[in-house]
């Protein structure tokens, strides 16, 4: 289900990342990884205080979405010598295209899984409203801005850093985890939406992790396009309840099943049919 690392001469699936000859010791490589924490929470909090100055509704264009690129972009200015030679190399472009489509069947049907299971609740769905005084064609471009600079640091920089030194499941895990707990705001909202935020972001580091694979910008290409429609989705469906209940659960619910029923069927395929 979840592809081998595409870092250099790929490995069985699940085996460790062969480094390279010049591989950075253990502790220079996690100072690395350290450096790309902290200045992604430095860049972070400065995006939040860039907010109410920037005259940005963060309903429409949350800027904190950016701090994951300026950590990313930190750590590279300091160590590229270093972490350069340890992020992966592209793969054919019909690889991504697979993976482009898997993700759209993904989002569609975690989408249709809250619609349905919110209508049914008895809540309205919100539609393409306008946001933040901004009509909803503009808030769905602006959103894809916002995704890519997400994804730019947790599945386009992280991920495949650690997916170097770790086995790749392993740096899925640990690249969503991190991402899901960047989102602090989350975990201050009591333990059924603290437990059901963390379920749904993990599910979807799954389906974007698994699914972004070759060159850092191939990974980018992909996991962006999948949280945008993430995004967006939710939007059209619960609007700004996302943190609500039993929004949240409903979300956390869509989250899993999409991504296990998407990469399930994609594993299917990809080993070919029994009856073949």
């Amino acid at each position: 289900m979840i592809d081998q690392p595409e870092i250099h001469a790929g490995p069985d699936i699940g085996a460790r990342t062969e480094l390279p000859v010049s591989a950075p010791t253990g502790r220079i490589f996690w100072a690395f990884v350290g450096l790309y924490i902290l200045a992604t929470l430095l860049g972070s909090a400065a995006m939040l205080a860039l907010q109410p100055v920037s005259g940005i509704d963060p309903a429409a264009l949350a800027l904190v979405q950016f701090g994951p690129a300026l950590g990313a972009l930190v750590t590279w200015f300091v160590g590229r010598r270093i972490v350069g030679p340890l992020l992966p190399a592209p793969v054919p472009a019909r690889q991504v295209r697979a993976n482009l489509g898997y993700v759209l069947v993904a989002c569609l049907l975690c989408g249709l899984l809250v619609a349905g299971a919110t209508a049914f609740a008895g809540h309205e769905l919100v539609g393409p409203a306008a946001v933040g005084g901004l009509p909803f064609v503009v808030f769905f471009v602006i959103q894809l801005v916002g995704a890519t600079g997400e994804e730019i640091g947790w599945r386009g920089f992280l991920q495949p850093l650690l997916e170097s030194r770790v086995r790749r499941f392993v740096a899925i895990a640990v690249t969503g985890a991190a991402w899901a707990l960047w989102h602090v705001q989350a975990f201050g909202a009591g333990p059924v939406v603290a437990v059901s935020f963390f379920v749904s972001a993990m599910a979807f580091a799954v389906l974007l992790g698994s699914l972004s694979i070759g060159s850092c910008r191939q990974r980018i290409a992909v996991a962006a396009v999948g949280h945008w429609l993430i995004n967006v989705g939710i939007y059209l469906t619960v609007g700004d309840e996302t943190l609500g209940s039993p929004q949240v659960v409903f979300i956390a619910v869509g989250a899993a099943v999409g991504t296990a029923v998407t990469l399930a069927v994609r594993s299917w395929r990809t080993v070919g049919s029994p009856l073949a």
